[in-house]
């Protein structure tokens, strides 16, 4: 981390004049306390010094991460090779912003962690603001888990906004991603609905009254194999129309033409066309 790299001379300094008021005079024990007050200071300042630092030279992912991405993710591959350049910084700067916390394992796979993070670019890939701050906790289970908000149902996946938490189970998520026409995203349904509750200011469309038939035909999942998927009941049929417009976008444009050019309004990209998205600069 930059913060802790940046920190390292004040330690060493400080330190050093400890041992000479240890060793030789109190005296010096004066000198300790500005390079205390500094350390004190980047460490609380951390977080911005980091994102300030990651901002001008982005990680890069590494190989099996980039290779993950470029193999399962058909939004990706149809990227021009500059955009794919951009979304890779982001995945990976993502990644550094975000805290992804594991229950029920010891840790949270890096494959994991660029799985959510590729799902949560895709949809803010049209934005300057690409980080959805109000969501900032990810928490991993290896299977399907009961929450407070449903005690009763082990389900794959919810936000709570109240903590700024998304949860993920990966026996669901890794699927979703390594095969999205089979197994129904819900790193892109939950990001679905993050995005929503971070742009209250955002007028959404109204679904027509058959939207679940509608998608249904777009992507051949119905509500009740999406709802058994998840393993919570009623699913909302926006995050899932949202998650469809990315998974199966030529097929929801021939679909909901008139959905397809709002969301794509909404999102500053045209998923379905070969052209790269027109991104907010």
């Amino acid at each position: 981390m930059p913060a802790r790299i940046l920190s390292l001379p004040f330690a060493v300094v400080a330190l050093f004049f400890l041992y000479l008021t240890w060793e030789v005079d109190t005296g010096y024990s004066v000198y300790i306390v500005p390079f205390v007050i500094a350390l004190a200071l980047i460490y609380v300042l951390s977080p911005q010094i980091n994102w300030w630092w990651y901002q001008r030279r982005p990680p890069e992912l590494k190989p099996k991460i980039r290779m993950l991405i470029t193999r399962h993710l058909p939004y990706y591959q149809k990227l021009a090779e500059s955009e794919q350049v951009r979304f890779r910084k982001r995945v990976g700067l993502y990644m550094e912003a975000n805290d992804f916390m594991p229950q029920g394992m010891e840790s949270v796979p890096e494959d994991l962690r660029a799985i959510a993070a590729a799902c949560a670019v895709q949809l803010t890939f049209g934005k300057k603001d690409f980080l959805l701050p109000k969501f900032e906790h990810i928490i991993f289970y290896p299977h399907p888990f009961p929450s407070p908000q449903y005690p009763e149902n082990f389900h794959a996946s919810e936000i709570y906004e109240e903590d700024g938490v998304i949860l993920f189970s990966a026996e669901q998520l890794v699927p979703g991603f390594l095969q999205p026409f089979q197994y129904y995203s819900i790193g892109l349904h939950e990001y679905a609905k993050a995005f929503v509750r971070s742009y209250p200011e955002i007028d959404f469309p109204k679904l027509p009254d058959d939207i679940w038939q509608k998608l249904q035909q777009v992507s051949g999942f119905s509500q009740a194999a999406i709802e058994r998927w998840i393993n919570l009941k009623p699913i909302p049929a926006q995050p899932v129309s949202i998650t469809l417009f990315f998974t199966f976008p030529r097929q929801f444009q021939a679909t909901l033409p008139q959905l397809y050019e709002q969301y794509a309004r909404i999102f500053n990209q045209s998923p379905a066309r070969e052209a790269t998205p027109v991104l907010e600069l």
